[in-house]
């Protein structure tokens, strides 16, 4: 196995090694291949055939930094069917509801994904 060196914020770390041994992990490394498998996943189950497909977003990021978050999904407007942004505990919470090109869902995920510091769950319908 490759060894690997990944910063992160020491509250994040702390909520995930309480959230891996909660779930019986055995090792950190354990959970962080866990975690990369399920990442890997999310990615794969976003067919890239173009077919249509629909799906909910949720983005949440802290709303104390700047995010580009609204841009990348304006630059999606034809696939955007619906969005809402709210704030709770001090984050900016996005729930976005996409219906269109598979390959262009997977294309604003893929951009959303890569921003720092910015959570997102997908859910296919």
């Amino acid at each position: 196995m490759v060894v690997i060196s990944v910063s992160i914020p020491e509250e994040e770390l702390q909520e995930f090694d309480s959230a891996s041994k909660d779930a019986g992990f055995s090792s950190r490394s354990d959970a962080i291949r866990d975690a990369i498998r399920g990442f890997i996943s999310t990615k794969k189950c976003i067919p890239d055939s173009g077919e249509n497909i629909s799906c909910i977003v949720t983005i949440i990021y802290s709303d104390k930094k700047k995010h580009h978050v609204h841009d990348i999904v304006h630059n999606y407007s034809d696939v955007v069917h619906s969005s809402m942004h709210t704030h709770v505990n001090g984050q900016c919470v996005e729930q976005i509801v996409l219906d269109g090109s598979s390959s262009e869902i997977k294309e604003l995920f893929c951009h959303l994904s890569a921003q720092k510091d910015v959570r997102i769950n997908l859910s296919i319908l």
